[in-house]
């Protein structure tokens, strides 16, 4: 058997970053599904649109714990910590927005949970972008 290998830093916020970006890449989709069916009339869509609504908080709530796991990996490489706050702000913005949709019907809520996912997706990509950063240092070596 061999040993694993610890990852570096950097790669665990690469890899933090990879888990928010595809989290809310769901998001998206599983929003944008639950927009098209808007109020539902018949019992499978209405069966249908409850599944995809919970299935989207659910992953809402990963979401947050992944973002709050990427601030730590941020901090631990050095490298993207004010993006990855202003990520975690952002996403508990939109959370907090998605919880004001659900329970009001506010469009104005689903708009700012929308802006959320957008900025939080360019936050994100710039950690990942970040991550790759530790690699450009004057002492590191190619495919090290």
């Amino acid at each position: 058997m061999s040993a694993a290998v610890a990852a570096s830093p950097a790669e665990n916020l690469r890899r933090r970053s990879r888990e928010a970006l595809s989290a809310l890449a769901v998001l998206f989709l599983l929003g944008m599904g639950a927009n098209l069916i808007g109020e539902p009339s018949g019992t499978f869509a209405i069966v249908v649109n409850t599944i995809i609504i919970i299935l989207h908080i659910l992953i809402a709530i990963g979401l947050v714990v992944v973002s709050i796991r990427l601030l730590l990996a941020a901090r631990a490489a050095g490298l993207g910590q004010r993006l990855a706050l202003w990520g975690l702000i952002v996403v508990i913005v939109a959370f907090l927005a998605g919880v004001g949709t659900v329970i009001s019907g506010n469009g104005w809520a689903s708009y700012v949970m929308a802006v959320g996912f957008l900025v939080a997706a360019a936050l994100y990509g710039a950690t990942f972008i970040a991550s790759y950063r530790a690699g450009l240092a004057p002492n590191a070596t190619p495919n090290s």
